[in-house]
């Protein structure tokens, strides 16, 4: 083990020390996680840090009845940290710049009602905005979920995380726009950024015009930013079938999020397996 890897690894075991998970409650938690399953053994230990440092920086808030144990606390932060994964700095654990847009997170136990008021148009009809919702985001706010489909399932073709899919808008927010586009590591090719994901999205608004059967969630052909959200969603819980589906897309979320999920029994945090 060389100078810099000794560093680190002392780095970790100190923040695991004061980690706010007791590590009974963390393998007895993880253990119920599929998702997490795909982590090696010092990964899990930098996920436990991860979501320490989300559970002290973030408040977690539930409503309506909903019974935040201390086992659904600890998924709800390791959700977190497994998309901030590769993105976290070893030495720089506290920081999670990139969680930065929002600061409590709202846990309905069931889809919500999203309480938007009706509104009046130009030629005086009234028309409601009122809509069922498992999740919410904006720019001012938190993230806002429903425990009932964000709970840890068995892993499925058609992915559905909703925290994933809520972070990766606030993602999204961090460079001023929702447009399916957050800030760029330096490394990356905005061309490249954009070429892949125009040519996926229009491909999936073609499939549905087409009444084909689509080749992710439609909803994901909603506008660019559900587009991204939505394909996050397939990054973290049905890699390989993002990575056959929309193979740049994949690529390029890989050099976005610093991971490589569809590989994740082959090799731990290697952004140069995802190049095509």
């Amino acid at each position: 083990m060389n100078l810099v890897k000794k560093i680190q690894h002392a780095v970790l075991l100190h923040r695991l020390k004061q980690s706010k998970i007791p590590l009974r409650l963390w393998h007895k938690t993880i253990a119920q996680m599929p998702m997490a399953q795909g982590y090696l053994a010092d990964e899990k230990r930098q996920l436990r840090v991860l979501a320490g440092e989300v559970l002290r920086l973030k408040t977690i808030i539930p409503v309506q009845g909903m019974v935040l144990t201390d086992e659904i606390r600890i998924m709800i932060a390791t959700q977190a940290a497994m998309m901030v994964f590769g993105l976290a700095s070893v030495n720089n654990l506290t920081s999670l710049s990139w969680l930065r847009n929002w600061n409590y997170l709202i846990v309905y136990p069931t889809p919500f009602r999203n309480g938007r008021e009706n509104l009046l148009s130009p030629d005086g009809s009234l028309f409601s905005q009122t809509a069922i919702e498992s999740g919410e985001t904006n720019y001012q706010g938190g993230i806002i979920i429903n425990w009932q489909e964000d709970a840890p399932h068995p892993l499925r073709a058609h992915a559905n995380q909703v925290l994933m899919h809520e972070m990766a808008h606030k993602l999204d927010m961090l460079d001023g726009q929702t447009n399916g586009h957050p800030p760029l590591h330096s490394n990356m090719s905005e061309s490249a950024w954009f070429k892949a994901f125009e040519q996926a999205y229009e491909q999936l608004q073609k499939q549905i015009r087409q009444g084909m059967k689509p080749a992710i969630n439609p909803y994901a052909a909603t506008n660019p930013a559900e587009f991204f959200a939505v394909s996050t969603e397939y990054f973290f819980e049905s890699p390989a079938q993002l990575q056959r589906v929309y193979p740049r897309v994949y690529q390029q979320l890989c050099l976005f999020y610093k991971q490589n999920p569809a590989n994740k029994k082959q090799t731990s945090k290697s952004e140069q397996a995802c190049l095509l």
